[in-house]
């Protein structure tokens, strides 16, 4: 268990970041007898799949629907009708991320295939004493 200046660090958010997060109720630390929060590594851990999500073009908005609606899907007192809900909400914000981790991944297949030509073209250059082929 860490406070919010070392939680800050390790990280990588800013304090306002990390703050921002709890008023969303992305984070929840833990609080001691005197009220100080404590981030432990299951908070780590949540950034750490806030960030991911977030580079595929997830709000901040939209993670925290998903992380809602996951504990809603979870609470034993929903009705199976809420259930419903949840689930087809959370497939609406699910298909998104998909969506753009397929597009990352089709960048990432075209960066892939440039980068190798590039360096197949040097390695050629260089083992022809630098000559540009």
């Amino acid at each position: 268990m860490v406070k919010v200046g070392e939680f800050s660090r390790k990280s990588g958010l800013s304090i306002d970041t990390v703050r921002y997060y709890e008023k969303l109720g992305l984070l929840k630390p833990d609080r001691s007898r005197s009220r100080v929060k404590n981030y432990s590594e299951a908070d780590l851990e949540q950034v750490k799949i806030i960030i991911a999500l977030k580079k595929f073009n997830l709000s901040l908005q939209d993670i925290q629907k998903m992380f809602e609606l996951d504990r809603r899907y979870d609470d034993k007192n929903i009705t199976e009708a809420e259930k419903f809900d949840v689930i087809t909400e959370l497939k609406f914000i699910l298909d998104k991320a998909y969506a753009e981790v397929l597009t990352t991944e089709n960048q990432i297949k075209i960066t892939k295939a440039k980068l190798e030509k590039s360096i197949n073209k040097v390695n050629k250059s260089l083992e022809n004493g630098g000559k540009l082929i």
